[in-house]
């Protein structure tokens, strides 16, 4: 089994400052998905079930981060196995999902406009 490493959010926004390109991946459950309103802006969501069809709205060239509504997302860390296991070179997991995300006040959008 393939251990993906977390990356907090700040490591994250420091390396878009920096000029590097990052594709976000919401892996959270319906009932969360369903109960927000907003998702990391850009981010592509991804299910279990669906995830190689998902994976390709996302770009293999840049670091992808893989989220949850926080640690406890049991989906997570598969879907971000799942991601490596399919070709994509690197992956981390948010520390913390788009609860610290959002806590931090970094970029998002509504979730309601991407819904397909």
């Amino acid at each position: 089994m393939l251990m993906v490493s977390k990356v907090t959010p700040r490591q994250v926004v420091a390396r878009m400052v920096g000029g590097s390109s990052v594709s976000f991946v919401d892996a959270r459950s319906d009932q969360h998905w369903s109960a927000s309103e907003q998702m990391i802006a850009g981010a592509v969501r991804a299910r279990l079930p669906s995830l190689v069809q998902d994976a390709t709205q996302v770009s293999r060239s840049r670091l992808v981060v893989v989220y949850g509504q926080d640690g406890q997302d049991l989906d997570v860390p598969r879907i971000a196995e799942g991601l490596r296991g399919i070709g994509f070179p690197e992956v981390r997991i948010l520390s913390g999902g788009f609860t610290a995300w959002s806590e931090l006040q970094f970029a998002v959008q509504s979730a309601r406009e991407t819904a397909h």
